[in-house]
C-alpha cells in the first residue's frame, strides 16, 4: 500500500506527531497528558518510531495498543522502518514484522498530505516517488496546482522550535513538524529535543520536552 485517503470525523480533533524514535515515556506525556487522546480523535504519526531513543519497543507496543482499543492511529512508514525491513526482516517477529510492512507511505485528507520526509514535486506524480517521500531532505518549491489547497506536513528533517512555529504561524504549504526529541536524552536542548504535534483543526502546536532517560 503506497497510500490512503482518511476522512475526517465529525466530532473528534486530528494531530500529527513528528519523529518519536524510541522515547515512550514522552510520546505517552504528549498524548496522554497534553491531547488528552479520545476514541473520537485521529492521530496521525510521521514514521520513526524506533532507533536512537531507549524504548522502541515500548513505543511499538503503545502504538499496537492504541489501534488494538480502537482508537484512531495512522501510523506512516519512515525510513528507519524502511532500513529495518531492507535489512533485517527475518529477524522481526510477527507482530512486528506485521506492523512494519503494513505501515503506508502517505495519507492523504480533506488538507493535507502526511507523509514522513515530503513529497518531491518535480516528479511527474509526488505520490509515486516513495524513495522520496522517505528520505528527501529539501523539498522543491510547492505546486500548488498538485496541492490543490492542501498542506504537506511531515519530519524527518530537524528543524528549531521557531522555524515549526514559524512555519504554522504562516500556514505555509510545507509544514515541518521534527524537533529531533531523542536530542534531549542528552542534553538540554533549548531550541530542540521536543517530540512536536499538530492539530490539524486549530493549526495549534503542541511541543513535549523529551522525558526519557537513557538506558
Amino acid at each position: 500500500m503506497t497510500g490512503t485517503y482518511v476522512k475526517k470525523t465529525k466530532a473528534g480533533r486530528r494531530f500529527a506527531i513528528g519523529d518519536i524514535h524510541g522515547c515512550f515515556d514522552t510520546f505517552r506525556a504528549l498524548v496522554e497528558d497534553q491531547i488528552g487522546l479520545t476514541q473520537s480523535d485521529q492521530l496521525f504519526l510521521l514514521g520513526d518510531y524506533i532507533n536512537r531513543g531507549p524504548k522502541q519497543t515500548k513505543v511499538l507496543d503503545y502504538i499496537i495498543q492504541l489501534r488494538a482499543s480502537q482508537y484512531e492511529v495512522y501510523p506512516l512508514r519512515g525510513n528507519h522502518e524502511q532500513m529495518l525491513l531492507a535489512d533485517r526482516l527475518d529477524e522481526i517477529i510477527p507482530p512486528y514484522r506485521d506492523f512494519f510492512i503494513e505501515l503506508p507511505y502517505y495519507y492523504e485528507t480533506d488538507l493535507f498530505y502526511l507523509v514522513h520526509a515530503g513529497l518531491n514535486f518535480l516528479a511527474s506524480d509526488p505520490l509515486e516517488d516513495t524513495y522520496s517521500m522517505l528520505w528527501m531532505r529539501q523539498s522543491p518549491l510547492p505546486d500548488e496546482e498538485f496541492l490543490n489547497q492542501r498542506k504537506v506536513v511531515h519530519g524527518h528533517t530537524i528543524h528549531s522550535l521557531s522555524e515549526i512555529s514559524l512555519a504554522i504561524q504562516n500556514r505555509e504549504p510545507i509544514l515541518p513538524l521534527d524537533n529531533g526529541c531523542y536530542r534531549g536524552l542528552r542534553e538540554t536542548a533549548g531550541e530542540y529535543g521536543n517530540l512536536c504535534a499538530l492539530n490539524l483543526d486549530s493549526f495549534e502546536l503542541i511541543a513535549q520536552k523529551n522525558v526519557d532517560r537513557q538506558a
